[in-house]
């Protein structure tokens, strides 16, 4: 299935982060500069209001008080970013902000998706990915519950309509950065669908689709870094790495040569990667003794929790850990940004294939063992 679950990060202030350009216009210019947004929005109680957006991996935030519905913020930003505004305790919009503007935002509280913001002069690009992307969305939580209402029968038909609607998402991002190769907003769309979740192929494609003004803005820096991450585990390349294993010893990827090796990045708070754990049990069961191997690497940070998970689903395989969670040294060089997420080795220590998952995984082994 694709990954859309994780619609959410539009609208919170921890992720909604750095875009948005117009095309072929010096404000693409990524100088510092100050900004300052008003805001006037009917309905908003007095109280604070938060502004956050995510800039070289760490927070940025500000508070101010709000006044029959007035709040005002100054500062400073980097380059164009895009902002979160919480108002109230969960009520969110996203706004974008350029060095040396001054926005204006109208509205009302209980309607924030029609509020009308004036002077952020890469808000319509944002928007215009947004509409697109909850169009996507839509259909994807209709599959979502065609599934659920499935249960354990044949899912073929809800199959079918996730592969149509990924083609449907990449055939979207492809127009969209075409539309707009000058974009920060283009690099950002590029970062969320294909490196987040990864798809290298068409990370790579749509990145040489940028313009150089494109590719200078801080998202666009941000793509190229994590392009040139994710080639360290593209297919041909041969990973190796240290970590301690769950005794504290440390265990040495290309040890397992000679044998196939599935590297699993899971945590046992993901539960996606607990409900793909019995396909790697069932797979692990059949073709182990022919010489298939699995490396489970924990992104956890407590390890009872790790071990407890380790037990319960009964991981009969090799596990390490650095027990640092997303601040995994080895998560942060290979680039991985959600879970799970895994890469499969040949006898050679190649990467033949990466993300097999369930019958995928099955029918790999299956050719390269029967």
């Amino acid at each position: 299935m694709m990954h859309l679950i994780k619609l959410k990060k539009y609208l919170r202030p921890k992720v909604l982060f750095a875009m948005a350009v117009l095309c072929g216009s010096s404000v693409y210019a990524q100088n510092k500069g100050n900004y300052s947004i008003s805001g006037q929005i009917e309905g908003l109680a007095d109280g604070k209001v938060f502004l956050s957006t995510r800039y070289l991996g760490k927070d940025l935030t500000d508070s101010t008080e709000a006044k029959s519905g007035n709040f005002n913020f100054k500062g400073t930003s980097p380059g164009t970013l895009i902002y979160s505004l919480r108002l109230g305790k969960q009520q969110y919009m996203s706004v974008v902000i350029q060095p040396n503007e001054n926005v204006k935002i109208k509205g009302n509280f209980n309607h924030l998706d029609n509020a009308e913001i004036t002077g952020a002069g890469a808000q319509k690009v944002w928007e215009e990915w947004l509409k697109k992307w909850s169009a996507i969305r839509d259909y994807a939580g209709h599959l979502y519950k065609m599934a659920d209402s499935i249960g354990k029968g044949d899912r073929s038909v809800v199959d079918a309509g996730f592969a149509q609607l990924n083609l449907r998402l990449i055939d979207t991002v492809d127009a969209f950065v075409k539309r707009y190769p000058s974009s920060a907003i283009a690099s950002f769309v590029i970062m969320d669908r294909f490196v987040t979740y990864p798809n290298p192929e068409k990370a790579q494609s749509n990145y040489a689709a940028l313009t150089s003004v494109g590719k200078n803005t801080i998202y666009g820096k941000e793509l190229g870094q994590a392009i040139a991450v994710s080639a360290k585990t593209g297919l041909g390349v041969k990973p190796d790495f240290t970590l301690p294993d769950r005794e504290g010893k440390n265990f040495k990827l290309s040890s397992l040569k000679g044998k196939v090796v599935l590297v699993d990045f899971w945590a046992s708070w993901c539960g996606p990667c607990r409900k793909e754990n019995p396909n790697l049990v069932k797979a692990y069961a059949k073709y182990h003794e022919k010489g298939f191997e699995i490396v489970g690497v924990s992104l956890d940070d407590k390890k009872d929790a790790w071990l407890k998970a380790i037990d319960a689903d009964k991981l009969n395989w090799l596990h390490v850990s650095d027990l640092k969670g997303w601040k995994s040294n080895l998560a942060t060089e290979y680039g991985i940004r959600s879970i799970p997420t895994s890469f499969l080795v040949d006898v050679n220590g190649k990467i033949i294939a990466k993300d097999l998952r369930g019958e995928a995984l099955e029918k790999k082994l299956a050719a390269i063992y029967n």
